[in-house]
């Protein structure tokens, strides 16, 4: 056979034969099978024939060689590329041989590449199966709980929230709470005592002052009796006796001190205790021992003064909690002021709201406030780094008696009078001028939450409280009578709930008009709308009348003009006038000078940021108007409900919301600084003493070195505390 013959397959073949007719005398599945090296299949009977006929004899074809045969068998790489023929297995007669229709079905490369892809199908069809039942298995498990991702970290504003509530609920399982009445006579009798007792024991100081410093100064008389230089022993006996008769008159802070200290909640108080203690046995050490180092007279003056300041302190902080208390017995339902954190704006807002529950506020007023806060942090350390200063400048220098001049010393300045006079009297002077406008803060705590706050929430009552609006003009375009117009439009403001309606429907009353009622009355973007009677009614802006089509003449000046729509025909005009009251502009004033923005929840249409701005003079940008959704969710009861209210309101309008504001950023403001000019110094003053005990360096600190230390540090602030004023 040539060369062309090795191209022919058993496919050319058996399409050649399949178009030989049929006569019976040979098998192609027989001669397929013979070629291919299978066992002959049976002889299929003939089908029956009606009559014979004659067709051409064709001889049968060769045996392919075995190249042909191995090109015949099905492969997968392609025909050109397969030189060597593999070898064909022979079926022994233990297995069964296939049928002839089932092997040429197995060897057709179509059809086996049909069923792979099917196979391959219904594979991947049961795997996104699997994979789709296991995600359901997932979602009806809960997750794991994981570490937050950086992107869900809480705000630095939700982590102050967060802490603040917590600290709050660990807090209110020790309060004890006052009843009101009874606080305002008990802390008002305590603060006139103190007041009387301070005087006195600010005398003893004075005196106590003079005997100490007299004997230095040459022009300065003092009785040889008296004198330090002379009589030692007396001297210092007279000092102890005037700093023993101070202690009996002010025992109850002196006693508070070490009350404060035992039960693990050290204050201030602690510290002048503590420094008296140490002045007297600084005192005694002079009259016991002769030979003792350090000063000769010791600081029982500044002990003294140290404990008048301490006496003041809490003088103030008591009539200032009177005047809490009387506000809140001046009042049956007053209001609150809370600092609220809007978790879905992220923003920090005053919002003047119901007071929930008068215990809220009761609550507040004993909790710890930022003062004893701050001293259960400073207190402690500056009581450890006194006794180790002291014992590095007395043991460590082998001289064990310099300890008591080493502890007074550090003692006197630890505590400057800025530091123990950080809160009382700016307190007082805040609450004076609250209870003034019917107003009442809780304390310096509550005091930094408004601070910290960014804006402040108005309602259209703050802004224009009642007698500020008033209708001007009516002008009627025919349709129907002014009486009718009038009350068309008190009709819809009044079923709306605005403001507006009380106004309308006074004047509808004045004219003796008859009262309408509105029906599916519904708030719309510049406007109102509803049904009355039959008639589609809409009462709006003129951005409104724009959008409906209808063409109007705006108003001017200080007036706004409300337009009646009755059945999309112009029915009237009614001209409005939006006062300001003088409190009201002076509060917007005081707003735009502390930086304080205003988010608008108002339901006037006719009340927009434009608008403010306009009438109270105020910058671009001050006066901010959310959505109407967001409106209605600070308008809402339960918008504070939870928060811990930081005053109390006993008046309506802009102005007493604003004062509570203005005094909670000045009294924070005071008693931060404050606090910070107090620990500057008291650090500042134990460092330099510590060095100079350290190299027994006497003349340098004698008791007008340190009374003179401490009054310097005491005039910044008083400067910023006569800011509260």
């Amino acid at each position: 056979m040539d060369r062309k013959d090795d191209t022919m397959n058993l496919d050319a073949i058996k399409d050649f034969l399949n178009d030989v007719p049929d006569s019976g005398e040979f098998d192609l599945d027989s001669i397929i099978a013979e070629v291919t090296g299978g066992a002959p299949a049976a002889p299929k009977a003939a089908p029956p024939q009606t009559a014979p006929r004659q067709a051409p004899v064709q001889s049968a074809p060769k045996a392919a060689p075995p190249r042909a045969q191995a090109a015949a068998a099905p492969k997968a790489v392609p025909e050109q590329t397969a030189r060597q023929p593999r070898p064909v297995r022979r079926p022994t007669a233990k297995e069964d041989t296939p049928p002839p229709a089932a092997a040429a079905e197995r060897e057709d490369p179509r059809a086996a590449r049909i069923a792979a892809r099917q196979a391959k199908a219904e594979t991947a069809a049961a795997a996104r199966a699997a994979r789709r039942a296991a995600r359901d298995e997932e979602d009806a498990v809960p997750p794991a709980p994981r570490r937050t991702p950086r992107a869900e970290k809480m705000t630095r504003k939700q982590a102050k929230a967060a802490r603040i509530a917590a600290e709050q609920a660990e807090e209110e399982a020790e309060i004890e709470l006052r009843d009101p009445k009874q606080a305002v006579r008990a802390f008002k009798r305590r603060a006139r005592g103190l007041s009387v007792r301070a005087v006195l024991v600010l005398l003893l100081a004075a005196a106590a002052a003079y005997l100490s410093i007299a004997p230095g100064f040459d022009a300065l008389p003092v009785p040889v009796v008296l004198d330090a230089v002379e009589n030692p022993s007396i001297a210092i006996g007279a000092l102890i006796l005037l700093q023993f008769i101070a202690l009996l008159l002010g025992i109850d802070v002196f006693g508070m001190g070490f009350y404060s200290l035992f039960h693990g909640a050290p204050d201030r108080a602690t510290l002048v205790s503590v420094a008296v203690v140490a002045a007297l046995l600084h005192g005694a050490s002079l009259v016991v021992f002769e030979d003792a180092p350090g000063v000769t007279v010791p600081y029982l003056a500044v002990s003294i003064l140290m404990l008048y300041a301490a006496m003041r302190e809490e003088r103030g902080r008591m009539a200032a909690r009177a005047r809490a208390y009387q506000a809140i017995c001046s009042a049956e339902r007053p209001m609150a002021v809370y600092s609220h954190y809007d978790r879905e704006d992220d923003a920090c807002r005053a919002v003047k709201g119901p007071l929930h529950s008068e215990r809220a506020f009761l609550i507040e007023m004993e909790r710890p406030d930022t003062v004893d806060r701050f001293s259960m942090i400073y207190v402690p350390v500056a009581l450890a780094a006194s006794v180790v200063f002291a014992l590095v400048a007395s043991v460590g220098r082998g001289e064990p008696l310099r300890f008591f001049w080493a502890f007074s010393a550090v003692l006197s300045v630890s505590a400057p009078l800025g530091m123990l006079c950080a809160f009382g009297a700016s307190y007082k002077n805040v609450s004076r001028r609250l209870l003034a406008s019917g107003a009442a803060i809780a304390g310096a705590r509550q005091a930094n939450l408004l601070r910290g706050t960014e804006e402040v929430v108005l309602r259209e009552s703050d802004l224009f409280p009642a007698g500020s609006v008033s209708l001007e003009a009516l002008q009627n375009m025919g349709q129907m009578s002014d009486d009718k117009v009038l009350a068309c439009a008190a009709a819809l403001t009044d079923a709306a709930g605005l403001t507006l309606g009380r106004v309308l429907t006074e004047a509808t009353r004045e004219r003796y008009g008859v009262t309408l009622t509105a029906r599916s009355v519904q708030l719309v973007e510049g406007g109102v709308a509803g049904e009355i009677g039959g008639s589609r009614v809409v009462l709006g802006t003129p951005a409104l009348m724009v959008k409906l089509g209808i063409r109007i003449r705006s108003g001017q000046g200080d007036h706004v003009n409300a337009y009646l729509v009755v059945d999309n025909t112009l029915a009237g005009v009614l001209t409005l006038r939006y006062q300001p009251t003088k409190s009201t502009y002076h509060a917007m004033r005081m707003m735009r000078r502390m930086h304080m923005n205003a988010a608008l929840a108002v339901r006037d249409f006719n009340i927009s940021p434009a608008m403010v701005e306009g009438q109270f003079d105020l910058r671009r940008g001050f006066a901010d108007q959310p959505d109407p959704s967001s409106a209605a969710r600070m308008l809402a009861d339960e918008y504070t409900e939870g928060d811990a209210p930081a005053a109390i309101l006993t008046r309506e309008g802009a102005g007493p919301l604003v004062q509570v504001l203005r005094c909670a950023d000045k009294l924070a403001g005071a008693v931060r600084s404050n606090l910070t000019l107090g620990t500057f110094a008291g650090i500042c003053g134990m460092l330099i003493v510590f060095y100079l005990v350290y190299q027994n360096a006497v003349g340098a600190l004698p008791v007008l070195h340190l009374l003179l230390y401490l009054l310097i540090w005491y005039v910044p602030v008083f400067i910023i505390t006569q800011q509260t004023h």
